[in-house]
C-alpha cells in the first residue's frame, strides 16, 4: 500500500532530504521503514516554471540507455495545492455541466505533481521512456467524498514498489502513490503498472519472480470485449478525443513526452501516425462520465490495451461494475471495474 506521510517539518528544497515516513502493512498499521526525499516542485498554474521543470524531470527517461537498476530508486515526496485555478482548468477541459457541481469527480487534481514524481522514480530505475508502456491503473480513495482531492494542501509521495519479469526482455514495474492531506492522513491510494519492454537480458532477469503477477499481465493484455452494447442495462456514449485536449492535459497534468517516430518502411513521409493520448487523460475522461452517471467510484481500476489517437470517436459502454472503451471499429481499447 501506498506511503503515508508523517511530516515532521516543511519539505526543504530540491534534493533535500527531510521528513520520516511510514508504511502501511496489510493490516493498516504504520510502522516507520523509510525516508522520502522531499523535492519543490513547480505547480502546473506557474507556466514556464513547471515546463522547465517537467523537461528536466522527464528528459533524462528520454536519453539515457535502457538499463535496470532497481536497488537505486528513491523514494519522493512534494507538497501540492490545487487551488481553485487548477480545479477550474480540469472543469473547462472535461467540459464540466452547469448544474453538475453536486457530482462528485473523482479527478486527480495532483496528477502534474504525480508526474513529475513518477518520471523521478523511473530516471532511478534507469529505463529508457521509448520503451515504458502504463498497462493498468487503479485509484482508491480512502473516503466517501471525492472532492478531498481538491483540498487546498496535500502531501503526495511516490515510490517503486516492486520489478518483475514478466518476459524474455520484459519486466513489469509497480509504482505506489499516496496523496495525504495537510494532518497526514491518506486520502488516496495510486497504483500504476508500467511495462518496459527491449530490455537487455542480462538485467531483466535482475528483476523479481512472480508467476501471478505473469499471467496477470498476460490475461491483461489478451483482455477481449465482454460488454454487448444490445444487452438490456448497458449505458452508452460517444466520445469524441482531439488533438487540442489532449495538448491542454498535458498543461495542466503531465503526461509522457511523445518524440516524433519515423514511418514504417514503404510508408510516405507524410503520412505519419496521428499522436498517441496519454492514458491518463483517458482515465479522467471515464471518470467524467461515470460520475455524472452517478456510479460510485470510490474504487477505479482501469487497463490500457490499445494506443488511442487523437482525432478518433471513441465508445464508452458500462454494465455494472465493468466499463468499457471502443474505437470505432469496435476493437477494444481499455476497460476496467469500479
Amino acid at each position: 500500500m501506498a506511503a503515508l506521510l508523517r511530516r515532521t517539518s516543511s519539505p526543504a528544497s530540491l534534493d533535500d532530504a527531510a521528513a520520516p515516513t511510514a508504511q502501511h502493512g496489510a493490516a493498516g498499521t504504520p510502522s516507520p521503514t523509510a525516508r522520502a526525499q522531499w523535492l519543490s516542485l513547480a505547480e502546473p498554474c506557474q507556466g514556464l516554471r513547471w515546463r522547465l521543470q517537467r523537461w528536466r524531470s522527464l528528459l533524462p527517461t528520454l536519453v539515457c540507455p535502457h538499463r535496470l537498476h532497481a536497488q537505486r530508486c528513491g523514494h519522493y515526496a512534494s507538497r501540492t495545492q490545487p487551488g481553485p485555478l487548477q480545479r477550474g482548468r480540469f472543469a473547462d477541459l472535461f467540459d464540466l455541466r452547469s448544474g453538475t457541481q453536486a457530482v462528485g469527480y473523482p479527478f486527480l487534481y495532483a496528477q502534474g505533481v504525480i508526474d513529475l514524481l513518477q518520471a523521478r522514480v523511473l530516471a532511478d530505475l534507469g529505463v529508457n521512456a521509448r520503451h515504458l508502456r502504463l498497462l493498468r491503473h487503479r485509484t482508491r480513495l480512502l473516503g466517501a467524498d471525492p472532492a478531498r482531492l481538491g483540498q487546498a494542501l496535500q502531501d503526495v509521495d511516490c515510490r517503486l514498489a516492486r520489478v518483475v519479469r514478466v518476459g524474455p526482455t520484459e519486466v513489469a514495474a509497480l509504482l505506489q502513490t499516496g496523496i495525504a492531506d495537510e494532518d497526514g492522513t491518506l486520502i488516496a491510494q495510486i497504483e500504476d503498472l508500467f511495462v518496459v519492454r527491449e530490455l537487455p537480458v542480462a538485467y531483466a532477469v535482475q528483476a523479481d519472480e512472480d508467476d501471478l503477477l505473469r499471467r496477470a499481465v498476460s490475461r491483461m493484455r489478451r483482455h477481449a470485449r465482454e460488454i454487448d452494447a444490445a444487452a438490456p442495462g448497458v449505458r452508452q456514449r460517444q466520445l469524441l478525443v482531439t488533438t487540442a485536449d489532449g495538448r491542454r492535459f498535458a498543461a495542466l497534468a503531465g503526461g509522457p513526452l511523445r518524440l516524433p517516430r519515423w514511418p514504417r518502411e514503404g510508408a510516405r513521409w507524410w503520412r505519419l501516425r496521428a499522436p498517441a493520448l496519454a492514458p491518463m487523460y483517458l482515465r479522467h475522461l471515464v471518470a467524467r462520465e461515470l460520475a455524472e452517471w452517478g456510479l460510485d467510484l470510490g474504487s477505479l481500476q482501469m487497463t490500457f490495451i490499445g494506443r488511442v489517437a487523437a482525432g478518433q470517436t471513441l465508445q464508452l459502454l458500462q454494465q455494472g461494475r465493468a466499463f468499457e472503451l471502443l474505437d470505432a471499429q469496435g476493437r477494444l481499447l481499455a476497460c476496467g471495474r469500479i
